[in-house]
């Protein structure tokens, strides 16, 4: 009888180590802080660097300071300012360019970082299909390009505030995306 009463003792004790392990594991996620959301780049366009949500960005992601940057490489953005204090352009990152992950949040125009050259050209080009108010604005079309630094190719879309930067010194089409510049 002695065995059997131990026997059952065990299958009672059991139940309640589990719900004493549950309720411990589930009092320590609330106390656990998940990692801060990505702003998006329109967010953060325009605005003053002392600005709240500005601010909010720059703490929540450990940006630093260097010369008129916030550079937040563990989210892939950095953020250039002008002699205003003012945010002007915000850089994307694809990953692995000087020390920046890849930039996780919405790319403009559904671009997207697994395009290469051609498609890239391609979507910003269909953006003219259904644009009938200036039917001689070319707004899918580069107006500027060439390599700069005679390490990447960048391309200018100025009606639509981009420049796109691949990883090529040349005009290849199946290069990739280094980096996306959003101005304001």
């Amino acid at each position: 009888m002695n065995k059997l009463y131990r026997f059952l003792s065990i299958f009672c004790v059991i139940p309640f180590l589990v719900v004493a392990c549950s309720a411990q594991s589930v009092e320590a996620s609330p106390g656990q802080q998940s990692t801060p959301a990505v702003a998006s780049y329109e967010l953060l366009l325009s605005k003053s660097l002392s600005d709240a949500e500005i601010v909010d960005f720059v703490t929540s992601n450990n940006c630093f300071s260097s010369n008129q940057y916030q550079l937040c490489k563990d989210k892939g953005v950095a953020l250039w300012a002008d002699s205003n204090q003012t945010v002007r352009t915000v850089y994307l990152y694809s990953g692995n360019a000087d020390g920046f992950k890849r930039y996780q949040g919405k790319m403009p125009y559904k671009i997207s970082f697994y395009d290469p050259m051609w498609k890239v050209e391609e979507k910003l080009n269909d953006l003219n299909v259904n644009d009938d108010s200036q039917p001689n604005q070319r707004t899918g079309f580069p107006d500027e390009a060439g390599s700069p630094d005679h390490i990447h190719y960048w391309t200018v879309y100025k009606q639509l505030r981009l420049t796109v930067i691949y990883d090529s010194p040349g005009a290849d089409p199946d290069a990739y995306i280094y980096a996306v510049l959003v101005n304001e």
